[in-house]
């Protein structure tokens, strides 16, 4: 799949094949993006697609004739960024524009497409507005940017750019572009303006209300302005602007060959060239207008109970015989700005709204999702609000629940296997006894056996607090407080960010102020297999805290210290960087230590400023910095760190491409990372952002007896491709590929754009037809197959004969 930046960077057969060592055999993690599909905000009719925009999930697409067949792209993979805000059709491409990401020119959409990102030398990432023609074989593309102004693509390669201080654009903030009479007209907040002869004249004459939201060229050839103050038809000899007779505020105008149409805040019309007809929507909150071969409109479902700001994207058809739009509702999850995580024991990625608006789990397109507010009191089913930011999660796999805290009210505790929810606070149980009475909770940590480890901030006296019988969870003799206090405990400390337990019996804490403390639950005479005594506390042994720990500058007294266990017991913290101790007779030795990576040549994170670390099945330490992902390896023999990218995130930083590789880029939310989740065997991870998250399985191990892939092949090759032919295999394996144990294969052609992929490859089983990802049969020519399995990767080129 080509990925470019700028004028243009894309992967090539050469990359392809000299970045397969290490680096392929250790990226080779596959992300699942947690994403909203809250509105549609733009659509374009393509050929017999339907293209629709979603306001932070990227692109859905569906059959024009059968809309309830929907596929989605999404940032990272094939698209710059995933808050689109118009598309565009030249004649030539497909442009996508971006708030949060530039641009995306795809090619070839209906047959192989082709994905190139535009996101530097625009002027702007947030892009507000596209349009663009094909004059004399060439491809002009003017762009509207927010606060921005007006830019130019020509061919591909960024051009002029023009703002309102430099070149009297009527304003910097663009609502939406058109050609007309092979001039570019442009709508703005503060009306019209046209480009002409290198000026732009204003064309405010005859407009009620100055705002102008989209344009549109009606079956008469007549250019029309959808305006705060309703539709106006332009008259090009006397330059003015005149009323068609609608007059309420526009959010969308399109036309084709029978009629103009118009998008209002309840409901659209179409226009018969002297009045205007009236259809009903199916769904409030529409935004979004298409006139094409059908009639096409979207927007945000947003069910009774539902917190305004989020929601389901709608899309409907309009049905001429029966004058009515017949609507689809796309199921999703309803977090766009997550905070807290888990993985549930239903294998599902749940998130917490950092504005207290819903909680969502997903798996594949499993969705749960809970968004009303309980309406009878603290012991019906529902949230506490919709305004308490839900900062952290905490899943209990022995119960199947998962505990959600909504900062400042209380625990919202999830029966998994019921869906049923109960409110946990002061008044249903022994969660509040002291001051103050709300809850300003900051992590969630679940014991192996069940038990619930409460962490709070600054804003509460008690800082940790322990339920015992998660089962029994409303009787006050369940709960108890850790000891804390100059004279031993948890200390003095401002706030506990973060509750690892290293062993069934050792309870580690990250305290702000202090630094880390350890707890032997049972004391020093006592084994880990042994009944936990958490209410006893006369056998209990505290060490540290540990506030200074020599050979690094990473504090362990800051805020947000989050910490994780090492395969050999030892302890890794990350605050300021992340470092590995080993803790043993009352002191701490340092193992290993990293820092923000200054140097190609030298081990290092992403940047130092930690925001969550994790350790997962296989020993390997996942790192959440503000801007990206960082993997340590663990059974090396060397340091070995991989780093994870956003588009936008990886642009922010000029460092960033100095020292590492474009293949570093993958699809993650972007925005700025907040917490990790494992899940219980630890082959599973997810990390929330402020713009989405993501969930992944981790790679196998490579064992013995998969020590390399030089021998897989492919067969046939070459491969006569076609209906009646045989299906591609796969060869070769050192142990076979199975059903249960399958390969990823995925193909590119030679500039490395991706045209086809399959994660369930197995040995001497046919696994491709040669048609790529929407279905068309790819072209004759050369192709680089790269093969992933056990956390190894090889390539192989074929040839396809037509």
């Amino acid at each position: 799949m080509k990925k470019s930046l700028g004028i243009l960077v894309s992967l090539t057969f050469v990359i392809l094949v000299s970045t397969v060592t290490a680096s392929w055999a250790a990226q080779n993690v596959e992300f699942e993006s947690v994403l909203t599909k809250r509105q549609i905000t733009c659509i374009l009719e393509f050929e017999d697609r339907v293209i629709g925009g979603l306001d932070g999930g990227g692109l859905l697409y569906w059959d024009r004739l059968d809309p309830t067949q929907v596929s989605r792209l999404s940032a990272g993979i094939d698209l710059s960024g995933n808050f689109i805000s118009d598309l565009a059709w030249t004649g030539r491409n497909i442009w996508v524009a971006t708030e949060d990401g530039g641009m995306t020119r795809i090619s070839n959409f209906d047959t192989e497409p082709e994905y190139r990102l535009f996101t530097s030398n625009l002027g702007g990432m947030d892009v507000t507005a596209v349009t663009g023609a094909v004059v004399g074989g060439t491809e002009r593309v003017y762009y509207g940017m927010d606060a921005g102004g007006l830019g130019l693509l020509t061919d591909g390669i960024p051009g002029a750019q023009y703002t309102a201080y430099a070149d009297g654009l009527i304003d910097d903030n663009i609502n939406d572009l058109i050609f007309f009479e092979d001039l570019l007209y442009i709508a703005t907040p503060s009306g019209i303006c046209r480009f002409e002869n290198n000026v732009f004249p204003v064309l405010n004459d005859g407009l009620v209300e100055l705002n102008t939201s989209r344009f549109a060229i009606g079956p008469d050839g007549n250019l029309y302005a959808g305006t705060d103050g309703g539709v106006f038809v332009w008259n090009n000899d006397t330059q003015v602007w005149s009323t068609t007779g609608y007059t309420g505020t526009v959010r969308d105008l399109s036309a084709n060959t029978d009629n103009l149409w118009v998008l209002g805040s309840s409901a659209t019309a179409y226009y018969s060239g002297s009045s205007w007809t009236t259809v009903s929507l199916p769904q409030s909150q529409p935004y979004a207008l298409c006139a094409g071969q059908n009639i096409w409109t979207g927007g945000r479902n947003i069910p009774s109970g539902m917190a305004g700001t989020t929601g389901f994207a709608w899309y409907a058809v309009y049905e001429e015989g029966t004058s009515t739009f017949v609507d689809q509702v796309v199921d999703g999850q309803l977090v766009p700005n997550p905070d807290g995580i888990a993985i549930g024991s239903d294998g599902k990625t749940w998130v917490g709204s950092r504005n207290g608006w819903a909680v969502s789990g997903q798996l594949g397109q499993d969705y749960s999702n809970i968004y009303e507010i309980a309406s009878a009191g603290n012991d019906s089913t529902g949230l506490f609000n919709h305004w308490a930011p839900m900062l952290a999660l905490g899943s209990d796999f022995t119960n199947s629940l998962i505990y959600v805290a909504q900062y400042s009210v209380g625990i919202v505790r999830v029966d998994l296997e019921t869906g049923e929810q109960d409110l946990m606070n002061g008044n249903t149980c022994g969660l509040e006894d002291s001051f103050p009475v709300n809850s300003s909770i900051v992590n969630l940590t679940v014991h192996p056996d069940g038990t619930l480890l409460v962490a709070y901030d600054w804003a509460h006296d008690q800082k940790v607090r322990i339920l015992t019988d998660p089962v029994n969870w409303r009787g006050s003799e369940n709960w108890h407080d850790v000891l804390q206090g100059p004279d031993g405990g948890i200390g003095t400390g401002v706030s506990v960010w973060d509750i690892l337990v290293a062993r069934n019996d050792i309870i580690w804490f990250a305290v702000e102020g202090t630094g880390l403390v350890r707890w032997d639950v049972n004391g020093p005479f006592a084994g880990p297999d042994e009944e936990i005594t958490w209410s006893d506390t006369s056998d209990d042994h505290w060490a540290g805290p540990f506030s200074d720990i020599s050979g690094t500058s990473n504090d362990p007294t800051v805020e947000k210290t989050h910490l994780a266990l090492a395969p050999d017991g030892t302890i890794w913290y990350g605050g300021n960087g992340v470092t590995r101790v080993d803790y043993e007779a009352n002191s701490m030795t340092l193992m290993e230590d990293y820092e923000t990576k200054t140097a190609f040549y030298i081990d290092g994170l992403i940047n130092g400023n930690v925001a969550d670390i994790a350790t997962d099945a296989q020993g390997n330490l996942w790192v959440a910095t503000r801007e990206g992902l960082n993997r340590i390896l663990w059974d090396t023999k060397e340091p070995e760190i991989e780093a994870y990218f956003d588009l936008g995130n990886y642009l922010s930083n000029p460092m960033y491409g100095q020292l590492y590789s474009f293949n570093s880029i993958t699809n993650l939310p972007g925005g700025v990372y907040k917490q990790l989740a494992v899940s219980a065997d630890g082959n599973r991870l997810a990390v929330s952002s402020t713009l989405g998250a993501v969930s992944w399985d981790v790679p196998e191990v490579v064992t013995e007896e998969v020590s390399n892939l030089d021998q897989v092949y492919i067969y046939p090759n070459p491969w006569v491709a076609g209906i009646d032919a045989p299906l591609l295999k796969l060869g070769g394996f050192a142990a076979d590929a199975t059903e249960d144990d399958p390969a990823l294969v995925e193909v590119f052609n030679l500039e490395g754009q991706l045209v086809y992929k399959n994660s369930s490859v197995s040995s001497e089983v046919g696994f491709w037809n040669g048609n790529n990802r929407v279905g068309s049969p790819v072209s004759t020519g050369m192709y680089v197959l790269k093969v992933q399995w056990h956390g190894l990767a090889t390539v192989r080129s074929l040839a396809i004969v037509r």
